[in-house]
């Protein structure tokens, strides 16, 4: 199943109801599941090498399309794909080495001294730039009118300087040199920029304008997630003296956006990002080892309270349980069902369970 069978202008304009918070019957629903659940998916010989799993893109999009071949959607659950090479490609595109592993890579750290380092800059005739650019342009040729394609995955401001130098020295240089690291950061900045508008010159031509993010929504218009997981190694006065500028300024460089607060130690900076007036909506990830998202009431709540929507996920009984004690306005869900039958089934409960929850308005004769 793919674009041809769903209305992608009436799920991009309900996300953008939900995104702006004006949802009020239901939040959005990223339904997803099996055509036929019994069918065995023939995927196409992989590659020998690792580095060929990772940079074979014509078969990373072939495995792709025979999955798709048995996917449907419902709701607003749409195709997408993901041109993934790892969470440092930011890191890469300004001239570090990867090093690869299954599922991931991670920058090799160049910076042994910001002194003798020079200016970050986005290469784009840099080898990993090259590479992404054909992987983007690959998917966005051959899924046009088929699927849409996610914008980068870019780890910015202190992730990418991480990235860059290594946390624990990064955390040093925060207090022996604290001049030096807003120049590398608004550095930074500039090739988040340029690397994002990069994705959309690619991707946006040949779909109409639309395109996903990792946090997965159809959206039209520029469309991305930010995140800084460097930040549970500090605490609220580093934070706001070094990276909240910068939860605005990526924001504000988009017209949709989602902040990924990755574990407990984020949370103390959640007020602060909650100020970014151009920020939308906030991905809750509790982490290894801790409890699931819906268990986190209060915490949902409280970004509720303060203005911002959320990305949520979880089984069907966790996605209704927090639909239970959530306001639908803002609320993005995102669910995998085994078949047909119950992905119908969740979204009738979930309409349900939102008519219960609607205010009866009463109109004096």
């Amino acid at each position: 199943m793919d674009l041809r069978q769903i209305d992608l202008p009436g799920i991009a304009s309900r996300n953008a109801r939900t995104f702006k918070r004006e949802n009020h019957d239901r939040p959005s629903l990223n339904l997803s599941f099996p055509l036929d659940p019994h069918k065995k998916i023939n995927l196409p010989p992989t590659p020998p090498t690792l580095l060929e799993q990772w940079f074979n893109f014509e078969w990373r999009i072939e495995c792709f399309e025979k999955r798709l071949e048995n996917t449907g959607f419902l709701r607003e659950g749409f195709p997408e794909f993901n041109c993934n090479l790892g969470p440092d490609i930011l890191a890469a595109c300004t001239g570090s080495d990867l090093e690869f592993a299954p599922g991931t890579s991670w920058a090799k750290y160049r910076v042994k001294n910001w002194k003798e380092t020079p200016p970050i800059r986005f290469q784009p005739d840099g080898y990993y730039w090259k590479a992404m650019a054909r992987f983007l342009t690959l998917s966005a040729t051959r899924g046009a009118g088929r699927w849409l394609t996610q914008s980068g995955d870019l780890h910015s401001n202190g992730d990418g300087l991480s990235a860059l130098r290594g946390p624990q020295d990064l955390l040093m240089d925060l207090y022996d040199d604290p001049g030096e690291i807003h120049t590398r950061l608004a550095e930074c900045h500039a090739v988040y920029e340029a690397m994002l508008q990069a994705h959309f010159d690619i991707l946006h031509p040949l779909s109409g304008g639309y395109n996903s993010s990792w946090c997965s929504a159809a959206v039209k218009g520029r469309f991305a997630t930010i995140q800084n997981d460097f930040c549970c190694m500090v605490g609220p006065e580093l934070f706001d003296a070094f990276f909240k500028d910068y939860v605005n300024k990526e924001s504000a460089f988009l017209d949709c956006c989602i902040y990924h607060l990755d574990g407990p130690g984020a949370v103390r900076h959640l007020d602060s990002i909650c100020e970014a007036p151009r920020l939308d909506l906030i991905q809750w990830v509790p982490g290894d080892g801790n409890k699931p998202v819906a268990q986190w009431p209060e915490l949902l709540k409280k970004v509720q309270s303060l203005g911002k929507g959320l990305w949520l996920y979880g089984s069907a009984r966790e996605q209704l349980e927090m639909m239970d004690y959530l306001k639908p306005e803002g609320c993005f869900y995102t669910l995998q069902l085994g078949s047909r039958e119950e992905a119908e089934a969740f979204a009738k409960k979930v309409e349900t369970l939102h008519k219960t929850k609607r205010p009866v308005i009463v109109t004096k004769l």
